[in-house]
């Protein structure tokens, strides 16, 4: 199979450099460009922030970074025969850059917030609605976002839940990973006790907005607290589920097992469950790489490892559902959930290439 040339936007943060390894070896996208604040500047030369050594692709690759302000970017990917990006910008630039090279032709597939309520965007988590993801219009290019990382854990098994039963109440209480915040409170001590214990500003309500999207939600109530802990990846969980009858604790766990069954669909990021349930503590230790299809973690060879959730069942009672869940928040929750979802855009024969002149572009737009 011949591989589709591919770029990503932002180069030095957490999610990027996730995306660089993923793509390292990814075997129907070859990365080819990379555009960031640092331009001119080698990828190779950027400093890693993962633990994982750098891949020898990308060690030994010759790909200089492109200005990702310039207003020909688009001009420069297509270049470099790259018609699709994968997006780790923060929230306010990808605003202005996503839409600009949506609008120039160039398929972009998201881990930003800006665009995932945006009525004219799928979002989309691959294994949970992928009904939701169209092919975009003659003449358009493909714009899609992944969700919020926190979300994940949330959603794998309220998705499963929604399907079988009322729920009237959701209630969320996050314990989020450092390497949510980026690599900077990983390596600042004094920057860490200004966030670690504290309720992460804006969460809750991304949280809520987007599982009421996915899931075609209304007339829930929420009850959604999220807090930084002093933990280098993974954010855990707990969800209560209010429930309008009062199933048995054998009745959800059997709902629960049916909707973590293998996937009909087989992409190279889609582990052999989305969702492993479990009778232990779903600890960081054990299950931060779930879904690894082999003994060790190798996130650059193996794109399944990381990408499971893990959820223990802890109670039922009363009509309300205890669960406690783990998902690898920069892996499954940010850039294997936006490759994830990219792959099934190339599966489902979405990414055509699309002739637009990329000097139409005005800065008015």
């Amino acid at each position: 199979m011949t591989r589709l040339r591919v770029g990503i936007l932002g180069a030095s943060g957490l999610v990027s450099q996730r995306m660089q390894q993923r793509l390292s070896n990814h075997p129907w996208f070859e990365l080819a460009a990379v555009a960031g604040q640092s331009s001119g500047t080698k990828l190779s030369e950027v400093q890693w922030h993962l633990d994982e050594q750098r891949p020898l692709s990308l060690s030994q690759s010759d790909i200089q970074i492109l200005d990702i302000n310039k207003n020909d970017l688009s001009s420069e990917f297509l270049k470099r025969g790259v018609e699709i990006v994968f997006s780790a910008l923060p929230s306010q630039p990808a605003l202005i850059i996503e839409r600009r090279l949506v609008d120039e032709g160039i398929h972009v597939f998201s881990n930003a917030s800006a665009y995932r309520m945006d009525p004219n965007v799928a979002l989309v988590v691959a294994d949970v609605n992928p009904e939701a993801l169209h092919p975009p219009q003659p003449g358009r290019a493909l714009h899609a976002c992944a969700t919020n990382c926190t979300l994940i854990p949330v959603l794998h098994p309220l998705s499963i839940l929604v399907q079988r039963h009322d729920v009237v109440k959701v209630v969320v209480r996050s314990e989020q990973a450092l390497s949510g915040a980026g690599w900077k409170l990983l390596h600042d001590a004094e920057l860490r006790k200004e966030y670690v214990g504290q309720e992460i500003e804006g969460e809750a309500e991304k949280i809520v907005e987007e599982a009421e999207k996915i899931l075609s939600l209304s007339g829930v109530e929420w009850d959604v607290q999220c807090k930084r802990i002093d933990e280098k990846d993974g954010h855990v969980v707990d969800l209560e589920v209010h429930l309008s009858n009062r199933p048995s604790f054998d009745e959800i766990l059997s709902v629960l097992k049916s909707g973590s069954e293998t996937p009909h669909v087989s992409l190279p990021s889609q582990p052999l469950q989305s969702m492993e349930i479990v009778d232990t503590e779903p600890t960081r230790n054990r299950f931060l790489w779930n879904g690894k299809t082999s003994g060790t973690a190798e996130p650059s060879m193996d794109l399944k490892s990381g990408m499971t959730t893990t959820v223990q069942l802890l109670d039922v009672q009363g009509g309300v559902v205890n669960i406690r869940a783990l998902s690898h928040n920069t892996v499954r929750g940010a850039a294997g959930g936006v490759v994830l979802l990219a792959e099934l855009a190339h599966h489902n024969d979405y990414l055509a290439s699309v002739n637009i002149n990329a000097s139409s572009y005005s800065s008015d737009t």
